[in-house]
């Protein structure tokens, strides 16, 4: 039944992005190549609506419920169009994020509501979380609010996105908690993404994907291990944590998109290791995943994806460092400038 449900849903989900390809141009869903944006011509930005179209047609058509009460799925479904507006009209970073956190507080009183009363507190990186609602409600809503935007930020690479939401998906898996529909619709536009792009999720796909992924995670491991939360999406945490580390050695707002998550560092500093960026981040972020199911000592395994995704963040924060602080002044100057021409515009 889980192998058939996922290869059902490969199918549909790949007839929606072919679907979506040849409607793009017609609804303003294209992803043109400049500035930072360095792909080869228009791109359709389908992925994700295809995926959450196939999530909903799937789990109607077959009768499954997906894993989702009525107030995340509706949470899911606005994230979605939040993403599909910015993909249209190019909402400000600011009110994209401020839409995120409304939905954010909702899913947040959403699972305090669900939580029995006198609940014991729980464990969170050695330390220990009272049952207070406030402080609870609050990094719920942490929770939330960054994964999804930390996931929107990796989106920057052919597969990089999607693959990592399968590495998500397939530790879950592992652990014993299955989402084939969701697993054969990540395949199908992972099919269509990499190597070739010939469609990307768009902000509709990574802002809603994220969401998908971090209550899934959530609903799994909140009551057995939180930490295992962090372990899971340990990849764009810290991804998210040195560009933003690095834009303000710039004395850049960090709102501002630039060229220095780790793909890109990879990409760009390492020329000759190109190619290996997408499958080195992914095998960490699966080490790093790995927590969720290995136990005694396999351990090991997350230990050291960890260590790997810490060094090499910490190495190319270093290095910027390094550079920023060799560039003259009147260069430096020159980039503030630029900065506020692009602010104002």
């Amino acid at each position: 039944m889980l192998v058939t449900n996922l290869i059902v849903s490969f199918l549909v989900c790949l007839i929606f992005c072919f679907l979506g390809v040849l409607a793009s141009p017609y609804l303003g869903l294209l992803d043109m190549p400049q500035g930072r944006r360095q792909h080869d011509g228009p791109t359709p930005l389908v992925g994700g609506l295809a995926l959450i179209t196939t999530l909903l047609a799937v789990s109607r058509v077959r009768g499954l419920g997906l894993p989702f009460s009525r107030l995340e799925l509706a949470a899911i479904i606005s994230m979605a169009l939040v993403g599909l507006v910015d993909d249209l009209l190019d909402l400000p970073a600011r009110n994209k994020a401020l839409l995120g956190l409304m939905i954010s507080f909702l899913l947040a009183a959403g699972v305090m509501h669900r939580l029995p009363p006198g609940h014991p507190a729980f464990a969170l990186l050695g330390f220990t979380v009272p049952p207070m609602a406030w402080l609870e409600s609050g990094l719920l809503v942490l929770l939330f609010w960054c994964i999804p935007q930390g996931f929107n930020l990796i989106d920057g690479a052919n597969g990089l996105a999607t693959g990592f939401a399968l590495v998500v998906v397939g530790s879950l898996w592992g652990a014993g908690m299955p989402h084939p529909m969701m697993a054969g619709a990540l395949l199908a536009c992972l099919s269509l993404n990499f190597p070739k792009a010939r469609l990307f999720l768009g902000n509709c796909g990574s802002l809603s994907i994220g969401l998908i992924l971090v209550i899934y995670a959530q609903k799994a491991l909140l009551g057995s291990n939180p930490n295992s939360l962090l372990w899971i999406f340990a990849y764009p945490i810290i991804d998210v944590v040195m560009v933003i580390t690095i834009r303000l050695i710039k004395g850049k707002p960090i709102y501002i998109g630039d060229r220095s998550h780790l793909h890109h560092q990879i990409r760009e500093r390492w020329p000759s290791l190109a190619w290996l960026a997408m499958p080195l981040l992914l095998g960490i972020s699966a080490m790093c995943g790995s927590e969720v199911y290995l136990t005694g000592p396999w351990v090991i395994v997350p230990n050291l994806g960890l260590v790997f995704l810490v060094a090499m963040s910490g190495l190319f924060t270093l290095m910027t460092l390094r550079a920023y602080r060799y560039e003259s002044p009147q260069e430096i100057e020159s980039m503030k400038e630029d900065l506020t021409n692009t602010e104002a515009k």
